[in-house]
């Protein structure tokens, strides 16, 4: 008993169906994960972004806004759908639902062109050599890739809403690092936490409904977390081998 909003799925049933106070508080505690999520976003870019844009002062390239841009619809749509499904627009939650799932692969398809985009463009500039730019990209990918096969399963279980909503907010817990990275000390505990904290959520959530974890959160949060070591993991020479071959063709 769950429902696709494209963004998140959440446990809904027929419109003229009455709402049971349980379902109705775990639509609601889907909605907060959603604003949660877009707190975490507005907290890491504000210093490095958002506070320059609104003050007229900002001096990214056409990339970073892009990127910016199609990110930002991603949280709004994840808030949107899920503010849907809290209000029991169910019909509309699932009129939106697909169009979601193909901004989803917007924000995959443009983060891939992000991950090498960015780190070519302070390597041509001189910000840092090449062997670094290298070590970024693959950094930046692996987070990227984590969203994406994150994102696959969510459209793979689109009839399977249980699992949609679940792979859903996996994949936008994904896309939280590079944002907790400029607030808080990368490798560290707090980090980690803050970066599994939708998951974790969606853990409390089963919990308090299930008396049970539900397995996606636990295969999610696990893959997260062997994400989180991806500087001990391509500190092999191998790697900065492969990252500089992934970014030479860009510079």
């Amino acid at each position: 008993m769950a429902e696709r909003i494209g963004a998140v799925a959440l446990d809904a049933v027929p419109d003229t169906r009455p709402v049971g106070a349980a379902i109705r508080r775990t639509r609601q505690a889907y909605l907060a994960i959603a604003l949660f999520f877009a707190a975490i976003v507005a907290w890491g870019f504000w210093k490095t972004y958002f506070a320059p844009l609104l003050g007229g002062t900002a001096e990214h390239a056409w990339l970073i806004h892009t990127h910016a841009a199609v990110f930002v619809g991603w949280v709004l749509l994840l808030i949107a759908q899920a503010a849907v499904v809290a209000a029991g627009r169910v019909r509309l939650h699932r009129q939106i639902g697909a169009a979601g799932m193909l901004y989803g692969a917007l924000v995959f398809a443009v983060g891939l062109y992000v991950s090498v985009g960015s780190p070519a463009l302070r390597v041509r500039t001189g910000f840092y050599p090449l062997e670094v730019g290298g070590v970024i990209v693959l950094y930046n990918l692996t987070d990227m890739l984590l969203f994406g096969v994150f994102l696959a399963a969510a459209f793979g279980s689109r009839n399977r809403p249980e699992l949609h909503k679940r792979w859903i907010v996996s994949a936008t817990a994904a896309l939280g690092g590079a944002a907790l990275g400029r607030v808080i000390q990368g490798g560290s505990l707090e980090y980690l936490l803050m970066w599994l904290a939708p998951v974790l959520a969606v853990m409390a959530i089963d919990l308090a409904t299930r008396r049970r974890i539900h397995p996606v959160p636990l295969v999610s949060s696990a893959l997260i977390v062997v994400a989180f070591f991806k500087v001990q993991l391509f500190a092999a020479p191998v790697w900065r081998e492969v990252g500089r071959a992934l970014l030479r063709p860009f510079v």
